[in-house]
């Protein structure tokens, strides 16, 4: 039973973290599906529109490929100019203005290197742009995952040590609950008393007791009787009593009974123990 109870409740938190997840898809489906609209209608009126974009882009990339290759021009020039500065140097001749002014970096590239280039944060760019589906995928499944091991951990941590007097009432392995077996005593002998002491039997071994009485037919053995459907449970109360021999009820021995599920026939043996 706690397995079961324990599955409804994963499916409880499953089924609440669905309904959750699915918020938070549902409006990004719908804005998504928008902007594809969106795109579609631009492309319709604007055929030419991808032409210009590939255009600008190719644009983009040849004026950077012009100015890499400047700047590397720059940069050899430099650095031509400052070995024959250094040679001048060496030789005790004096550097010319000119080559004095092309050793030094261009201003541009002295503003550039030494200026800190400024990246915005990722978290802030999460932010402004928004996640992705992929994203949110991750994170529903990631916010199951920690719901079932909480839900598992909840239960092993906080229901194992739980007392159940219903578990400890019951029989091992069948189910039946032994203050749910109504059970009558007969005395199937002349020993005064007999039923009395038996029905105490079974009242300590956890049954409900129903009536007691004697028996006008005599039995040399005791005997366990059940009701229809009650099989199970009169042999649990056979097994209690050290009964062996259980079988159906019979019409006198339920008029006697008053209803009871198990009767129990104290018979001479259970009178000489």
């Amino acid at each position: 039973m706690e397995i079961i109870d324990l599955l409804e409740r994963i499916g409880f938190y499953a089924g609440t973290l669905a309904f959750v997840g699915l918020a938070f898809v549902i409006p990004l489906y719908v804005s998504q599906r928008r902007d594809v609209q969106r795109l579609r209608l631009w492309a319709q009126h604007t055929p030419s529109a991808p032409d210009e974009a590939e255009h600008v882009a190719a644009t983009s990339v040849r004026l950077a490929h012009e100015g890499a290759i400047t700047d590397a021009s720059a940069q050899a020039a430099t650095q031509r100019a400052q070995r024959r500065a250094a040679r001048s140097v060496d030789r005790g001749e004096p550097v010319r203005p000119a080559d004095r002014v092309a050793s030094e970096r261009p201003a541009a590239t002295r503003i550039t290197g030494e200026m800190a280039v400024y990246r915005e944060p990722r978290w802030r760019t999460w932010i402004r742009r928004g996640p992705t589906t992929r994203e949110l995928l991750l994170v529903m499944a990631g916010a199951f995952v920690i719901g079932l091991i909480v839900v598992a951990g909840s239960q092993v941590f906080l229901g194992g040590g739980s007392d159940n007097p219903e578990v400890s009432d019951s029989s091992s392995g069948t189910g039946i609950l032994k203050e749910d077996v109504d059970v009558a005593v007969l005395n199937g002998t002349a020993v005064p008393g007999l039923a009395a002491r038996v029905a105490d039997d079974v009242e300590a071994n956890g049954y409900f007791l129903g009536a007691v009485t004697n028996s006008p037919t005599p039995a040399t053995e005791t005997v366990v009787l059940y009701e229809s459907g009650q099989e199970t449970a009169a042999k649990l109360v056979a097994k209690d009593l050290g009964v062996e021999v259980v079988q159906l009820i019979d019409s006198e021995s339920r008029e006697l009974a008053d209803g009871a599920d198990v009767v129990v026939v104290a018979g001479e043996d259970r009178a000489q123990a």
